[in-house]
């Protein structure tokens, strides 16, 4: 879910490649039409033979090949989202970015912390051809959280599920581990690795959003439910609730299942310990089947992917979105480039090699993931929760991961529960 640490700069600008504007937007390109150059910035990368951009830019290509599409330095979410805000603060925005559907995208539409008068998005109903049929493939719960008011905001372009555990399939079959059913499996499986050196679930909590997503979005929805995680979320909830407290406990107690240096290890680092076999699994969002995928790992044969335990019918999702400043550069541009997001054909073209859901329920979910059809069916049912990115407030988000991370550090809960409790008021 996510590189270069700055005030306001953009790094790494690489090309694309080049791809389709005639003088009609709304239609197909003209050959010859002059080059416009559209920036997006996105936290995508390629890996191997995986490379959505390049996916969704020779589409686009197709269509308009006029268009000249820039790609502002993929890398982690994090640093993305705090270069991303020094560039919207200065009104020098990219031409269209990437964010989670909900808060995360529609922070800038309620940009007064009241309505959208000074909105930093333009809404793209009227803009776009395509958004009508949005309306009926996309699932209202997906949709929900990229509108404001009955304003769409931004173009859904796939749909992840958060809660999900990814393991190495010769590490179980070499110590007799089968795929974890219930919390209980897990002290179960660490005894049967304890002595080995290798750690049964690898963390890498340097960005402490894995901490919450761990604590949260799998341990809190498993034990107590997701309609006790949207209420605590959405502030219906004392915030030291009794039964939050317990899963912080349990939480903490998991740091014994983890690697020692998980403080100093990205999300990434840790799904790498699992693929080279340094670790039994890692609990992780299913972008994660990318990263297994461009090593040439065989899904079944090499890894594995199983819903978090308890939590097989609740579908935890986030969704990445593109939304169009107001203060783009080149507007028109933009318009293009959202519309061709917006397609079934670009849809596949940017999710299948990554074993991605499309935001749309008329692309069919691709093969290559274990899960992919059991979520495809989840989604077309509506069995969604929202992840805590697009639940709660950036800063609320960042403010209780560091607690969660000081509460590992330090071995207690206090420091966790402590930010929930100051920051509740956050909470909406």
């Amino acid at each position: 879910m996510s590189s270069c640490r700055g005030v306001a700069v953009v790094c790494g600008l690489g090309l694309l490649t080049t791809v389709a504007c005639g003088p009609d937007w709304r239609g197909g390109g003209e050959a010859g039409a002059a080059a416009s150059t559209i920036e997006v910035t996105s936290w995508w990368q390629k890996g191997g033979a995986i490379d959505p951009m390049g996916g969704l830019t020779s589409v686009h290509r197709q269509r308009f090949p006029g268009d000249l599409v820039i790609q502002s330095g993929a890398g982690l979410s994090g640093l993305k989202r705090r270069a991303l805000r020094a560039r919207m603060l200065r009104n020098t925005p990219p031409d269209a970015f990437e964010a989670n559907a909900g808060g995360d995208l529609l922070q800038w539409v309620l940009f007064n912390g009241v309505d959208d008068a000074e909105s930093k998005l333009l809404p793209l109903d009227d803009l776009l051809d395509g958004v009508a049929t949005w309306r009926r493939v996309v699932p209202p719960a997906v949709l929900e959280q990229v509108s404001y008011r009955g304003k769409i905001y931004g173009v859904p372009v796939n749909v992840y599920r958060v809660n999900t555990v990814f393991y190495n399939a010769r590490i179980f079959r070499r110590f007799g581990l089968v795929e974890p059913t219930s919390l209980d499996d897990l002290a179960a499986m660490a005894e049967k690795l304890r002595g080995s050196g290798i750690p049964l679930v690898a963390m890498g909590s340097r960005d402490p959003w894995t901490l919450a997503l761990l604590t949260f979005e799998c341990l809190l929805v498993a034990r107590e439910g997701p309609a006790f995680y949207a209420d605590y979320f959405h502030g219906r909830l004392a915030a030291d609730d009794v039964r939050l407290q317990r899963t912080l406990q349990t939480a903490l107690d998991w740091q014994s299942f983890f690697n020692d240096d998980h403080a100093r290890l990205s999300w990434s680092d840790a799904v790498d310990m699992v693929a080279e076999g340094r670790a039994a699994m890692t609990v992780m969002g299913d972008w994660a089947n990318s990263e297994f995928d461009s090593r040439g790992l065989r899904p079944g044969v090499d890894f594995g992917e199983v819903p978090f335990p308890g939590t097989t019918e609740t579908f935890v999702f986030t969704a990445d979105s593109y939304g169009l400043p107001a203060a783009a550069k080149n507007v028109a541009g933009a318009h293009r480039l959202l519309a061709t997001m917006g397609t079934a054909e670009a849809q596949r073209a940017m999710n299948d090699p990554r074993s991605a859901l499309s935001a749309r329920l008329d692309v069919l979910a691709p093969g290559g993931a274990a899960l992919a059809a059991a979520n495809h069916q989840l989604l077309e049912r509506g069995a969604l929760v929202l992840a805590l990115s697009g639940l709660v407030t950036p800063r609320y988000a960042s403010d209780v991961g560091v607690g969660l991370r000081e509460m590992m550090s330090e071995h207690d809960v206090e420091p966790a529960l402590h930010t929930l409790r100051s920051r509740r008021i956050l909470l909406h």
